[in-house]
C-alpha cells in the first residue's frame, strides 16, 4: 500500500518533497560557506606576502588585516552557532599596545589556607588536603 499511496499522492507530495530537498541543499551549502575559514586564512597569507613583497605599506596592511580578522571572527561565530568546534581560542584584538595582561595567574588567590593562618573554609586536619590523613591501599588478589 505504501508504493501505491506514494504514486497516487505524487502530484501533492512530489513538489513538497522537491522543495524541501532543494532548500535543504541550499541550507547545507550556506552553512558550509559560513563556517569555512580556509578562504580567510588564504587571504591572510596573501596579504602577508603582499606586505613582504612591498606591494602595500604597513597602514594598508593593518587596515586589511583588521577586515580579515573580523571575517575570521564572523566565521568562528557561525561555527559556534551551528555547534561546530573551533580551533584555538577566541580571536581578540589588543586595543592597548602598552598594557599587557600577566600570562600567569596569581596563584595566591586560590590558596585556601596555610598552616600559619588557616582559613575558615580550610579542610580539617587529617582531611583531604593533609598528607597525614592520606592512605593508599593496593591489593593484587588475583587468585581467589
Amino acid at each position: 500500500m505504501g508504493l501505491l499511496k506514494h504514486l497516487l499522492f505524487w502530484p501533492v507530495t512530489g513538489p513538497q518533497f522537491l522543495i524541501e530537498f532543494s532548500l535543504g541543499q541550499v541550507s547545507d551549502t550556506v552553512r558550509e560557506q559560513l563556517t569555512d575559514d580556509q578562504l580567510v586564512k588564504e587571504d591572510l597569507l596573501a596579504l602577508q606576502m603582499r606586505l613582504e613583497l612591498g606591494e602595500i605599506d604597513d597602514d594598508e596592511y593593518v587596515r586589511l588585516e583588521a577586515e580579515l580578522m573580523q571575517r575570521l571572527r564572523d566565521v568562528r561565530h557561525w561555527r559556534e552557532e551551528y555547534g561546530m568546534g573551533t580551533s584555538g581560542g577566541p580571536v581578540q584584538v589588543r586595543r592597548d599596545p602598552v598594557a599587557e595582561p600577566d600570562p600567569t595567574p596569581d596563584l595566591a588567590e586560590h590558596v585556601v589556607g596555610t598552616p600559619d593562618t588557616p582559613a575558615d573554609d580550610a579542610p580539617p586536619p587529617g582531611g583531604i588536603a593533609s598528607p597525614d590523613g592520606a592512605s593508599v591501599e593496593i591489593s593484587f588478589d588475583w587468585e581467589e
